[in-house]
């Protein structure tokens, strides 16, 4: 009985472990994942990734993708690949030879976050396919909106 609750105890102490080492390696790439953000943010037209903004900031609690805070954005993983997501959305519409750093940063957090993704394939490709759209339906409902400005 006692050699039971040992074993019951050791098998708890490496869970824990691992949870905390889950949790803090999110925060890690998160964090570095803002940090790459503000390197960016003054050096780009924000404007020009207003509805991928829009988009990723629905699913950040009481901050914004620019300024990550507070521990629950920290240690969430739907955090991370949406930030992902945003800075891959970025890159793709500025020219190859600028942010070099930070797209070799982002390639290492995206080495790292693969490590712990608690997501699928499927689900990751549907997000980004949701916020596509998003970014697309926006663009729409603007270039609508302006036109009938103009008239």
């Amino acid at each position: 009985m006692k050699q039971d609750k040992q074993v019951t105890l050791s098998l708890e102490q490496q869970h824990f472990k691992h949870v905390k080492s889950y949790y803090r390696t999110l925060a890690e790439i998160n964090l570095c994942l803002g940090n790459i953000h503000r390197n960016i943010e003054r050096r780009i037209q924000k404007q020009k990734y207003r509805y991928a903004t829009e988009y990723v900031n629905q699913y950040i609690s009481y901050t914004n993708v620019w300024n990550i805070k507070f521990v629950y954005n920290l240690e969430n993983p739907e955090v991370a690949l949406l930030q992902f997501f945003h800075l891959d959305y970025i890159f793709e519409h500025e020219p190859k030879n600028r942010f070099k750093s930070e797209r070799l940063q982002l390639e290492e957090q995206r080495k790292l976050f693969s490590t712990v993704n608690p997501f699928k394939e499927e689900q990751i490709q549907l997000r980004k396919q949701q916020m596509l759209h998003f970014i697309k339906e926006r663009s729409k409902k603007s270039t609508k909106s302006e036109k009938l400005e103009q008239k």
